[in-house]
């Protein structure tokens, strides 16, 4: 692995120009190990690309609904990919490639298309997964490491990314095909750059104003490990998961040498988890693969750097963004490269990673020479002050007139002789209730925001049913049942928000240490 020399003109690489590469085995690897990171790359304006190498036929199936999918491999990936599909719209990640599937998979440069299909594993004694003894003719680990580096190089090479992430070399829990890629990824960035005269040289050069990829592993140390599988942590014992009877996690050995935060995008990756139904099951923050057992979904996520090995860490590490450990000239581009980039961008479109405001982004990183990967820097991630607070104030306020004028709303229906009331206003009511907090909750991320829009309902129809403060009010806020459900609902439903969306999440002033473990 080439390392980059140090070099005093140069800077951290801003999200809106940077181009960073996913390598996984299998679909909901990239959600459960790294999907915090993908998704906050995405959101401040990187072009991510997601490259997978199997469908997941051999994975196992949750759920009476898609039993009928277990030991069915041609069903399975079909089904599988659908799955993907929507992880990766819930990551924001547009471009999703499988690996030897047409050009964008690699197979070009004379390489054929073909279709790699997942190995399998199976538990060894020592807790950790391990080959199976028997595995089908298209397994990943049947094909030798160098056929499918091939394949990876030229994905590489059509990329042509700054940051390459893929699997540590114990594969997360020692999964084969996690190892498998993890070992044709190295060799992939080894070769990509072939000595002068040997064949595919021409086309294989690197552009002048870019280096070979930076190279990181997805990692997990082990007292992280540790706490994401302890049972005790606050709210586990609501989830009905099943508690680990020892940690699968084969715990990093190198250096840690990002820390990523990802905990403003938590909510996305456990969406991209629940995407994959037939694999995961969510529950709060907490997720459980086929075996049941629970564990913490990571808002930290921990990356090791092919650079730095071990025992020696990088000296300037650990970063907290992964864009932090790719360093880019000062220099300014040539008047060339500027044409060239603004065409690019022209054929990307106005809403393209790279361009428009995003490209301003870029401006302003280079010249202060930091990386603003948070979600601040797209727009997207929304501060809580007294702004927001008005906002929940005013929502609060319509929600609360509208839904006391609704809420006694009803018609009797004749039901086998019986009249039964059918309150279809207090429905509608209580369903707009939950859509202003849903709102609420995921615009800003705030409990507290929550609890205030439910409290200003809640006294809204709780004002109305006051005759002394408004006379006539008490015509809309009654003693009945419904006016009492309406005035106490808000409330509850609001708790149940907060312990329910993992969008609601407390935020930490400094990272906590947690877990980012992967399975097939």
């Amino acid at each position: 692995m080439t390392v980059r020399p140090a070099a005093a003109a140069t800077r951290s690489l801003s999200a809106a120009e940077a181009r960073v590469l996913f390598v996984h085995a299998h679909p909901d690897d990239e959600s459960i190990l790294t999907g915090g990171t993908m998704a906050q790359l995405a959101a401040a304006g990187a072009a991510v690309t997601l490259l997978t190498a199997t469908r997941g036929e051999g994975g196992e199936v949750i759920g009476e609904e898609h039993a009928a999918l277990f030991g069915d491999r041609p069903g399975l990936a079909a089904h599988r990919e659908t799955e993907l599909a929507a992880a990766v719209a819930a990551l924001g990640v547009s471009d999703h490639r499988f690996l030897g599937d047409g050009e964008a998979g690699g197979a070009r440069g004379g390489l054929p298309a073909r279709r790699f299909e997942d190995s399998g594993m199976e538990w060894g004694p020592d807790g950790h997964a391990r080959e199976p003894a028997e595995m089908p003719a298209a397994a990943l680990c049947r094909t030798p490491v160098g056929e499918v580096a091939a394949y990876i190089r030229e994905v590489v090479r059509d990329v042509d990314p700054h940051l390459v992430i893929t699997y540590s070399d114990g594969g997360g829990y020692g999964h084969p095909d996690h190892r498998h890629v993890h070992r044709a990824t190295v060799e992939a960035l080894r070769g990509i750059v072939p000595a002068p005269g040997e064949p595919g040289a021409a086309a294989a050069a690197v552009p002048a104003a870019h280096t070979p990829p930076v190279l990181l592993f997805a990692d997990t140390p082990a007292e992280v490990a540790a706490q994401a599988f302890d049972p005790q942590r606050p709210g586990f014992d609501l989830t009905g998961f099943a508690p680990a009877e020892s940690i699968p996690t084969i715990a990093a050995e190198a250096p840690i040498s990002v820390i990523e935060d990802v905990s403003a995008f938590a909510g996305a990756k456990a969406m991209a988890m629940a995407a994959h139904a037939t694999q995961v099951t969510v529950a709060g923050e907490f997720f459980a693969l086929s075996n049941g057992i629970g564990q913490h979904i990571g808002d930290v996520e921990y990356y090791t750097s092919a650079a730095f090995p071990g025992p020696v860490p990088d000296p300037d590490g650990p970063y907290g963004s992964v864009l932090d450990t790719v360093r880019v000239p000062l220099a300014p581009p040539t008047p060339a490269a500027t044409e060239a980039t603004a065409v690019e961008r022209d054929e990307r479109g106005p809403g393209a990673p790279g361009s428009g405001a995003a490209a301003g982004a870029a401006g302003a990183g280079a010249a202060t020479g930091t990386t603003d990967t948070s979600a601040d820097a797209a727009g997207t991630r929304r501060k809580v002050g007294i702004g927001a607070a008005i906002h929940a104030i005013i929502v609060g306020v319509l929600i609360g007139a509208l839904g006391t004028a609704q809420h006694l709303n009803a018609t009797a229906v004749d039901l086998a002789g019986q009249d039964v009331v059918v309150p279809w206003g207090l429905v509608l009511a209580l369903v707009l209730v939950t859509a202003g907090l849903w709102h609420i909750a995921t615009l800003y991320r705030s409990t507290g925001l929550v609890v205030l829009t439910a409290a200003v309902i809640s006294g809204i129809g709780f004002l109305f049913g006051q005759p002394a403060l408004l006379p006539g009010s008490d015509l809309l806020v009654t003693g009945s049942l419904r006016s009492i459900t309406w005035i106490f609902a808000p409330m509850i439903i609001a708790a149940i928000l907060a312990f329910t969306l993992p969008a609601l999440r407390r935020r930490r002033s400094a990272p906590e240490p947690q877990s980012s473990a992967d399975r097939n």
